[in-house]
């Protein structure tokens, strides 16, 4: 009891024996797959967020490596913030969910590296309540796609032609997020996101968008991989 008010009360011992050391890298380790698991599961990004759950478990190892090396001496502390200095990610944080994950990672990384296991286990298992709250309607089945679709139509007929387009869309799907829309001379292409129960759903919103234009292009992405 003493120990969890300690850690509660942010106090820790500035060595960590290898038992504890192994232990606490193990509870990192699954926390991050669970995080990586509900990045893939119920994030909205549209880009392969297979991968980069990956990553988000490499952040928090990573972290919690750094953080217990570094923790028991100014001096090695004092180093890495000149080497963090010096370091520039060439990668681009697309969307702000994708940065609220990595603080989550990161978050854990700290929180074990500090053996702080139950402030750190108790945040997190809020943290994912609260996202289950925010995406419950995920639970239920449903493929997630990234839809494509490209056809010819005169100036005057775009605004119109997005709107049947996404009447189609809205008519087969419980979920439609607007991704891009691109206009060109005599042409237009627009990506959406969406959700459906069934694959009978998908062919329905394609005969649908056929129906504006023989010639449309319609092309499903999977967006869960």
């Amino acid at each position: 009891m003493e120990e969890l008010i300690n850690q509660f009360s942010g106090t820790f011992e500035t060595t960590l024996s290898i038992s504890s050391y192994i232990l606490n890298i193990v509870i990192c380790a699954i926390m991050l797959l669970i995080l990586s698991f509900f990045y893939s599961r119920f994030g909205n990004s549209i880009s392969n967020r297979g991968q980069l759950a990956k990553v988000l478990v490499i952040v928090g190892i990573t972290t919690f490596i750094i953080i217990t090396i570094v923790k028991s001496s100014l001096a090695l502390s004092l180093g890495l913030v000149g080497a963090l200095s010096i370091v520039r990610f060439r990668t681009a944080i697309k969307e702000p969910e994708e940065l609220g994950y990595f603080f989550m990672a990161i978050a854990i990384g700290l929180g074990m590296a500090a053996n702080q296991v139950v402030p750190t286990a108790i945040g997190f298992a809020v943290l994912l309540l609260i996202v289950a709250v925010f995406k419950r309607n995920a639970f239920k089945s449903a493929i997630t796609q990234n839809l494509l679709v490209s056809l010819d139509c005169s100036l005057e007929e775009k605004t119109s032609i997005t709107k049947n387009i996404a009447t189609i869309i809205q008519e087969n799907s419980s979920q439609l997020e607007v991704k891009r829309i691109n206009y060109a001379s005599g042409h237009i292409d627009v990506n959406f996101l969406v959700k459906v129960s069934s694959l009978n759903d998908l062919n329905a919103i394609q005969d649908g968008i056929l129906t504006l234009s023989r010639e449309a292009q319609v092309t499903f992405i999977d967006n869960t991989l």
